[in-house]
């Protein structure tokens, strides 16, 4: 199974049925049956099985302490030969390489998934995190974000759960703008400047945010109900309208406010920088380390950076945003 990820070619292998058939939801719209010369550049491999085989015995060099009680939800452990194993806490272990990319290689990611991955959107996680070396050793940089586009003009929403973030682009998506990507997108600098690019994946919505836009109900398919949250491809949520690659105007960090009235306040650089390198950078992928932190200052030199206040006046929202990416 292979898609297109503008310039790279993505093999995607696996000797398990739903495997598949959840990339094959996942990435509806992008898969590819064209033979590309040379053949696919980056590959994951990934194996289901009951239980994930034993951790090393060494503690692992990183964690991410997401969880109330310390614990990480992903832990990455040194291996020999310039690769790391990483443990997703939810039922993954896969083993990425991070030496450059030779010239006659085409690196490959490969790992095991217990059935607990694929539930609450782990699956498409793992997926994303074991390419993003891969992808970064192309020229590629993921940033977590919500991108649109519109009229030659990017934005990125950028925010943790529940900060706004999925509301305030669907809102974008309902007045005009075209999407990029919902939580994942791919950044290259460009002779221009930095550029995002159409990046797949699911779209979570929560019930309170049919409430917000209601209007969001006549965009979806007849089977999606609308009195409780779901996961929906963004392939089918934009009936295949994808945004083209687009240079970045401006960053927007969203905070859900009680007031009745959004506002959009001035944000210094240095803090948006801050904030989407806790957002985006790996920082267990040292080799690229500064490189990805390299295109993040430059992102930043390069865009307006706001505050986004966001009050009740939801319909107020994509007509601020417009003014201020001009």
């Amino acid at each position: 199974m292979r898609i297109h990820l503008d310039q790279v070619v993505v093999d995607l292998a696996s000797d398990n049925n739903h495997l598949i058939a959840e990339w094959e939801r996942l990435f509806e719209g992008w898969l590819t049956t064209s033979n590309p010369s040379p053949p696919a550049i980056i590959r994951l491999t990934l194996q289901a099985c009951r239980q994930l085989p034993a951790l090393p015995p060494d503690p692992p060099f990183f964690r991410d302490n997401l969880l109330s009680d310390g614990s990480g939800i992903l832990s990455v452990y040194r291996q020999p030969q310039n690769h790391v194993l990483l443990h997703f806490l939810d039922g993954a272990l896969v083993g990425v390489p991070l030496d450059p990319l030779a010239d006659n290689k085409n690196p490959e990611a490969h790992g095991k998934v217990t059935a607990q991955a694929l539930q609450n959107g782990r699956f498409e996680d793992v997926t994303f995190t074991s390419l993003a070396p891969l992808l970064r050793r192309q020229g590629y940089f993921l940033v977590h974000a919500f991108a649109a586009a519109r009229n030659g003009r990017c934005v990125l929403i950028v925010g943790a759960t529940r900060s706004g973030k999925t509301t305030t682009g669907l809102n974008l998506l309902l007045n005009g703008w075209d999407l990029l990507s919902n939580d994942v997108v791919m950044l290259r600098h460009q002779a221009e400047g930095i550029y995002a690019y159409p990046t797949p994946g699911d779209v979570g919505i929560r019930r309170h945010t049919f409430n917000l836009l209601p209007q969001l109900a006549t965009c979806l398919p007849s089977e999606y109900p609308t009195d409780q949250a779901i996961n929906i491809s963004g392939q089918q949520l934009i009936n295949g309208r994808w945004a083209k690659p687009c240079i970045v105007n401006a960053i927007f960090l969203p905070k859900i406010i009680t007031g009745n009235h959004s506002k959009v306040i001035p944000l210094p650089r240095a803090v948006c920088l801050a904030h989407l390198m806790q957002e985006s950078i790996d920082r267990w992928d040292e080799p690229c380390l500064q490189a990805h932190i390299n295109i993040l200052q430059h992102l930043c030199k390069q865009v307006n950076t706001f505050s986004l206040n966001l009050g009740q006046d939801m319909a107020q929202v994509p007509k601020l945003i417009s003014t201020y990416s001009r």
